[in-house]
């Protein structure tokens, strides 16, 4: 980053949705991936979630995002990675990254697998939630969302 960080106003990201069908978890997961891994200093950058549909599928993405996030951040940062969206970057068939002339070294290599290992389980998780084969229990965490339907649910704010 070539400004002074002091210099930078901080700035807060808003991700809306409100249907967990026509906008897949797994979408606003990688959209918040992407906004989270930008190139800007982590204590002025604040990223929102707003779900009116008042699903518990998104909150469980987001949490399995967080996880992930522990490892892809610091990966992006580390590796000037500048596909920031974990779906776009891991695309296609390769064991690897596509050919960089020998840039990367071995040490990157292992790390770009294990990161690619564990999105994909993270996918599976959230897409099996989303398809219902995973059941999300409303207790703990996610007992606000104990009898409330998409028109008729009261504010519930996690952070």
């Amino acid at each position: 980053m070539d400004r002074d960080a002091a210099d930078l106003p901080a700035v807060d990201l808003f991700v809306t949705t409100a249907d967990a069908v026509l906008q897949t978890p797994i979408m606003m997961v990688n959209t918040v991936l992407s906004l989270m891994a930008v190139e800007y200093p982590a204590h002025k950058l604040a990223c929102y979630v707003s779900d009116d549909g008042c699903s518990p599928i998104i909150l469980y993405s987001l949490v399995e995002a967080s996880k992930f996030a522990r490892l892809w951040v610091p990966f992006c940062k580390k590796y000037d990675v500048q596909v920031r969206a974990p779906f776009r970057y891991f695309s296609g068939d390769a064991a690897f990254p596509p050919s960089d002339d020998g840039k990367k070294s071995p040490e990157f290599h292992l790390e770009w697998k294990k990161i690619k290992e564990e999105y994909e389980n993270m996918r599976q998780k959230i897409e099996a939630a989303a398809s219902g084969t995973v059941q999300i229990e409303c207790c703990g965490d996610y007992a606000a969302f104990a009898n409330t339907t998409k028109t008729d649910h009261p504010t519930i704010i996690k952070v």
